[in-house]
């Protein structure tokens, strides 16, 4: 499906003092509503195409942006902000885009924020009918070493925007073959790997909160959940539990099977796009 980029433009928040990029695509005939896409920890809005065609595919406009820390927005690379702050952001990224969502797509950290911001509102927000979820992190925790988690809440007081990497590579996230030009491709397209203190303790102080966040979620929303079975950074089993958490009746979860945390980018994902495009169609 060939889509159209109809905007690529900075935004200020934060009383103008952060820049970011918003990036915006548009179907090829009318829209059904407008979709917030939102991307993970060293990712950018850009490297997420491939869901905006689907999502333009169905009928919606797609609208992303780069989160601080990443992509073309300020910010120290992997400085994102915390749970409250991201959820305080969104408010302000749709309050100035003028948004009435009816749909989001988040994948991995960026999941994790929007589950935590969804479960903390009062009220349904308004218009919004579903959420995709893309490789959700959902335990920061895991796979990380105690004595680095240990080091980094002990440094994150005096060196709060000091960063370390995550230890996620492109061969954590899909099958790559082990071609060294892979990483550097990475590097130049915008991509890092690296995490402040301040954002990873913030991220280990709210995991435990998440499922709780997610089962407060208010409204009747429609859930699908995409998820790769050899997902090392975030195995199936958390989004199982993430799964029989969410509210309603109306979810689905699709496993795709021998990918890793970024099924899209494998050589074979037809079976998870075409799992994907029917659901939109549904909505």
């Amino acid at each position: 499906m060939t889509i159209t980029q109809i905007a690529d433009r900075v935004i200020r928040v934060g009383s103008g003092r952060i820049r970011l990029r918003v990036r915006e695509w548009c179907p090829p005939g009318g829209e059904k509503g407008c979709v917030l896409i939102l991307h993970g920890l060293g990712d950018h809005s850009a490297r997420h195409d491939w869901a905006a065609s689907l999502i333009t595919g169905a009928g919606y406009r797609a609208v992303g942006f780069d989160w601080p820390g990443n992509g073309e927005s300020d910010g120290v690379r992997g400085d994102m902000p915390s749970v409250i702050e991201s959820g305080a952001l969104l408010k302000e990224v749709i309050e100035a885009l003028g948004l009435r969502l009816c749909g989001i797509f988040a994948h991995s950290t960026g999941a994790f924020l929007v589950l935590h911001w969804l479960g903390g509102l009062a009220q349904p927000l308004e218009g919004l009918r579903w959420v995709w979820i893309s490789s959700p992190l959902l335990v920061p925790s895991h796979g990380q070493p105690a004595l680095k988690v240990s080091l980094a809440r002990l440094l994150a007081a005096r060196f709060p925007r000091l960063t370390l990497s995550t230890g996620v590579k492109p061969s954590s996230c899909y099958h790559t073959g082990f071609d060294p030009s892979v990483d550097a491709a990475l590097k130049k397209d915008g991509s890092h790997h690296r995490v402040s203190l301040r954002f990873a303790t913030d991220l280990l102080a709210t995991e435990r909160g998440l499922l709780t966040a997610v089962s407060g979620i208010p409204g009747e929303l429609a859930f699908l959940v995409t998820q790769g079975t050899e997902d090392a950074v975030c195995p199936p089993h958390y989004v199982e539990a993430l799964f029989a958490h969410l509210p309603g009746s109306e979810k689905s979860l699709v496993f795709a099977s021998g990918a890793r945390h970024e099924p899209f980018r494998e050589k074979d994902h037809c079976a998870i796009t075409n799992g994907v495009r029917s659901w939109l169609d549904l909505r």
